[in-house]
Formats: structure tokens, sequence, C-alpha cells
């Protein structure tokens, strides 16, 4: 005669199969956020590596990146990523009689959240596109390059923190929620910078 299990023992087995899925969903949600910060520095460095590129053949920074560089908000907006997209630095749609990138890269340079909501929009996207708590525009990528070409690049704005850094270009996002924290408290969250803390004086 076949023995059965009891109830005790039937309560017992979903408990523990409950307890390894959480444990696995638990994991899986880390690692998927682990994974959208890779991709999100990732980004930042391959837009460095392009900026540096213009440096490194030319000598001298295009007008379109010199003004968007000098100004306040230092996006990588539609302008700034047309000027990477023609010159073959970075691989985006553009349209040259606009002189502008187009389809789902026509805002600029978006980090992977703020992609990720363009292309489930679709055409209906807009920079005042909800992405959480936050908006498309939240999510452009930020940049400054060293306008001197004395190795420091001066007043880089982030998160309301004016900081100098030594590098020819500086790249850097909001992290998931959108939010540019200041520099100091930034580090500690989840924003993206290209460089290191080592590299930044003067941070006021």
């Amino acid at each position: 005669m076949k023995r059965a299990f009891t109830l005790i023992e039937m309560l017992v087995v979903i408990g523990i199969i409950v307890i390894l899925v959480g444990a696995s969903l638990a994991g899986f949600g880390a690692m998927r956020k682990s994974a959208e910060r890779a991709r999100a520095r990732e980004l930042c460095l391959q837009v460095k590596t392009a900026l540096e590129s213009i440096w490194d053949a030319d000598g001298i920074w295009p007008k379109t990146i010199r003004q968007k560089s000098s100004a306040a908000d230092s996006v990588l907006d539609e302008e700034v990523a047309y000027e990477l997209a023609r010159r073959g630095k970075m691989a985006l749609t553009y349209d040259d009689d606009s002189q502008k990138t187009t389809g789902v890269d026509r805002f600029g340079i978006l980090s992977p959240w703020g992609m990720d909501a363009v292309k489930n929009r679709g055409s209906s996207a807009s920079l005042s596109t909800s992405v959480g708590n936050a908006t498309v525009k939240d999510h452009l990528l930020r940049f400054k390059v060293d306008l001197d070409g004395d190795g420091v690049i001066d007043g880089a704005t982030v998160g309301g923190e004016s900081v100098n850094i030594r590098a020819t270009v500086a790249v850097w996002c909001a992290g998931r929620d959108g939010k540019m924290e200041g520099y100091h408290k930034g580090v500690k969250s989840d924003d993206i910078y290209t460089w290191v803390p080592g590299q930044t004086v003067n941070v006021k």
C-alpha cells in the first residue's frame, strides 16, 4: 500500500517552493538592475570615446559641441548626436537636411531607460513622455569638454553642483529614476559617470 503525503508535508513542500521562487525573483531583479547600469555606463563610455576621437582627429571642437558644452544644461541633444553620427563616430539615424538625428534617436542620446520608453511609445513619444517619475528629457546624457585645452573641464554642473574634472571629455547620466543627484550624493547612488572621484577638483 502506497503512503500518501500528509497535509503538513504538502504545506512544507509548498512553503519551500514559495521561498525558492521568491529568492529567485529577488536575484533576478538585482541582476536586471546591474545589467541596466552596465548598459548605461557602456553607452556613456562609448560617447566619451566618440567625442575624444573628434578632438584627436581635428584638434578643435566643432561649433555645435563648443556651444552645447558651454550651456548650463549641456545635454547630448539631437544636434550633438548628429555631429557624432555624420562623422561616423556613432551608429545613429540622422538627416543631413535638418542636421539632426531622426527616428528613435530624434531626441539625442538617451540612457537605456529613456530609449526603452521611446521605443515602447514609438512615434507618439516626446521629451515629456513619462519614464517612471521622470521624463524622456531627464534621461538625455550630459556632457562637457575641455574647451581651453588645459586638461581640466571647468564647471560641469552635475545635479546642481559645479565640478571641475581632469579630463578631455566627461559624460554622465541619471540612473533609472531619472533624477540627477548632486555630485557628492550621486557617486553613492545610481547615477553614471565616466570619471572617478580622484579626477575631480574644486567641487562646489
